[in-house]
């Protein structure tokens, strides 16, 4: 299990001032997803791009936003959300490979 990141991660913080310049509750979900991983992946470097469309982290964190109540929370806890469900789908899709690979390997 992943637990919540702390927001003194890098991470989070970066996302945090990714959207602090924009009216980010009236972007939508897909538009907030790629500021938040071209923060993540630039780690708060002013000129990071959003990411494309093609991302496969973007349904991710489409599939999150959508699910919950993004628009009520601060810029803090909505990053510090979006970086919990990327360690989460990281976390599932690495432990995914290690029992395909045991399955293929004809370990199961």
């Amino acid at each position: 299990m992943v637990r919540p990141v702390s927001l003194s991660d890098a991470r989070v913080r970066a996302v945090s001032e990714a959207l602090r310049p924009y009216a980010w509750r009236g972007l939508t979900p897909e538009m907030v997803s790629r500021l938040a991983l071209a923060a993540v992946n630039g780690h708060g470097a002013a000129d990071a791009a959003p990411v494309t469309r093609h991302d496969v982290r973007m349904g991710v964190l489409v599939d999150f936003l959508t699910g919950c109540q993004w628009r009520s929370l601060t810029a803090g806890a909505v990053s510090r959300q979006l970086v919990t469900a990327l360690d989460t789908w990281h976390h599932e899709s690495r432990w995914l490979e290690i029992e395909l690979r045991r399955l293929l390997d004809g370990d199961g």
